[in-house]
């Protein structure tokens, strides 16, 4: 069998089903033997032969994240290619997202010929001479790299599928120079696996330190448990929720991770980290003895808001426990992953029953909208209008919407705080967000590998900033051109607005590289697709927003929509960094059967709506 139809064949049958990428010259035999993948032999004899497609994207970042969102989403492994070149360190970009992150990919990245090795091949990244060292270069974002040969191709497929997906995973790179891929590669081995689940290795779990664990949560007080998205990826994730619920211990969520325990369980404080809920904060702080930190880091991210909270008072539970040891140095350290440990507390559980005292007086809470005067103008400026749509009013609105039993994607920048902050995660829905190298474009992108190969009447809401749109917002096309029921909704301010914020507290207001002209969002989509194959909006108002959202569910549902928000008034960002300790909350949205909805507040100066009066709406002088 020629390399490029065993490495199709080896994908195929393990499941994989999308290939994301860009073609070109040293990559295109790859996607000739994807499209003959019906004529060429199963690997096993009577097995199933399985659907197996190339996307193609718009980039090779696009290509990447994709991958990466589908690898999250489903648990399974992501896989993009791209050529050489320029195309190749594109690529590297979502790769370092996925390594960042943990999240188990397999890049497959043509080469120029061997033959050309040195000797002025276009685009050579051998590393002789002034070439570009690929090896060297994907060594820094991945597990694993290697440069293919014909009589090894086996055993590195192999180990680099395996590297991606055990232990801690991630991202691992293959590179295929263009004269290999018509060589022949030795016999199919007799052990070759028949699944990627089997591929999956993990450390195994000291059965002292799970005991430790199970005393210290038995014995506390008030334990919590915070959940990263580890949880997600560990091999069985509903160990944890079946503990959570069998012992009534309170749950906390990171931002990478809140759609990975029920929002509407009673048990569920909220989100912790940057972006998260003030009141999850002060429980930890104040009132939980034992802080289990599961699947998560605990980066800076997530533990900015916790600042002070003792290592002693902390437990970790991790594959990879070096990141939060160097943090905090957690008092009980438990090696393994996550859904083996809680399935191991689980049977401990049963057989030494505990309940936590019940969670009293708790309200969750989320940090009042107030909108940031950014530019001093004219009290008497006439084009402020009480009608302008507010961002918190947007989200409050498109939280009605946010579909069950689907996807919300996130991409960077204030709009996904106050997404994550004042909206929920519907029952049976995954939220996913770039928080590892946090690129700007990533959501775009990654809702499309959220919502690709979804059942029947799955939906994907992507909520992105006109910067992200700006980046990647042509891989839109990508879901006209497949159909896919993504609502990519636009906020639309005309500006970098974490980067604006920033200026304006700690630079003066001396705003530079961060604000430009106007952009007709809408008028760009309509470039992208026939009102038969996409749907566009664009609200500047309540009203407004209201009509559209009504107009696309009720009749457009089934295909991808845009929908820009146009907000002339921005707020503060819920984001705690940039907040004062007595910054005031209200309490969290509650899910009803209509949707969601804010609770009533009481009515006073500093809980009504306020539209700018261009003077001292930010409280400063």
């Amino acid at each position: 069998m020629q390399l490029a139809d065993a490495l199709v064949a080896a994908l195929r049958d393990w499941g994989v089903e999308y290939v994301f990428g860009v073609s070109g010259a040293n990559v295109e035999h790859l996607h000739d033997s994807i499209h003959r993948h019906e004529t060429i032999p199963l690997l096993r004899g009577g097995g199933e032969r399985r659907h197996l497609a190339s996307v193609l994207t718009r980039r090779e970042d696009g290509a990447a994240f994709m991958a990466d969102a589908r690898a999250r989403v489903r648990r399974t492994l992501g896989v993009c290619c791209s050529t050489s070149g320029g195309a190749m360190m594109n690529l590297a970009v979502g790769l370092a997202e996925s390594y960042a992150e943990s999240v188990p990919v397999l890049a497959l990245i043509g080469q120029p010929p061997k033959s050309l090795d040195g000797r002025g091949a276009f685009q050579d990244s051998s590393g002789i001479g002034r070439a570009i060292d690929a090896v060297q270069l994907f060594q820094c974002i991945s597990k694993f790299v290697a440069r293919v040969e014909p009589n090894e191709f086996w055993d590195v497929l192999r180990a680099a599928v395996t590297a991606a997906m055990s232990d801690r995973p991630g991202p691992s790179v293959l590179l295929f120079p263009r004269d290999i891929y018509e060589m022949e590669v030795p016999p199919c081995p007799p052990d070759w696996p028949a699944k990627l689940a089997t591929m999956t290795k993990r450390p195994a779990i000291d059965a002292a330190s799970v005991a430790e664990l199970f005393e210290a949560i038995r014995s506390a007080q008030c334990p919590t448990l915070l959940l990263g998205h580890g949880v997600r990826r560990s091999l069985d994730s509903n160990a944890v929720i079946e503990l959570a619920r069998a012992a009534r211990i309170p749950v906390a969520t990171t931002m990478s991770a809140r759609g990975d325990f029920p929002n509407d369980d009673p048990l569920y404080l909220g989100m912790v980290g940057a972006a998260g809920h003030p009141s999850a904060h002060d429980f930890i702080l104040k009132r939980t003895d034992l802080l289990v930190v599961a699947g998560a880091g605990f980066n800076i991210m997530t533990r900015q808001p916790l600042a002070g909270f003792p290592g002693t008072k902390m437990a970790a539970v991790n594959v990879d426990l070096g990141e939060i040891d160097r943090a905090v140095h957690p008092r009980i350290q438990v090696c393994g992953d996550v859904g083996e440990v809680f399935g191991a507390l689980l049977e401990r559980l049963v057989r030494s029953p505990f309940v936590v005292p019940p969670i009293e007086g708790y309200t969750r809470t989320v940090y009042r909208p107030r909108v940031l005067e950014l530019v001093k103008k004219d009290a008497n400026d006439s084009s402020a209008s009480r009608d302008d749509l507010l961002q918190s009013e947007a989200i409050a609105e498109l939280s009605r919407h946010i579909p069950e039993n689907g996807h919300v994607v996130l991409d960077a920048g204030n709009c996904a705080s106050a997404v994550m902050h004042f909206s929920e995660v519907p029952p049976s829905g995954s939220s996913t967000i770039a928080l590892g190298a946090g690129g700007m474009g990533y959501g775009v992108a990654a809702a499309i590998g959220a919502q690709i190969g979804s059942p029947t009447g799955t939906r994907t809401i992507a909520f992105a900033g006109d910067g992200g749109v700006l980046t990647n917002g042509l891989e839109i096309h990508v879901a006209v051109d497949l159909g896919l029921p993504i609502l990519f909704v636009v906020f639309n301010n005309q500006m970098h607005g974490m980067c604006v914020v920033r200026q304006k507290l700690f630079m003066g207001s001396r705003f530079e590289a961060a604000t430009y002209g106007p952009v007709d969002f809408a008028q760009l989509a309509r470039g992208l697709g026939s009102p038969a194959s996409l749907w566009v909006g664009s609200a500047g108002t309540a009203g407004e927003l209201r009509q559209h959202l009504a107009d696309y569910h009720e009749r457009f549902a089934h295909l991808p929509g845009v929908l820009e928000l146009r907000l002339r008034h921005e707020e503060m960002p819920p984001f705690a960094p940039f907040l004062p300790g007595d910054e005031p909350t209200q309490p969290m949205m509650k899910r009803v059967a209509s949707g969601w909805e804010l609770k009533a507040q009481p009515t006073s100066p500093s809980s009504t709506r306020r539209i700018p009066s261009r003077r001292r709406a930010s409280g400063e002088d």
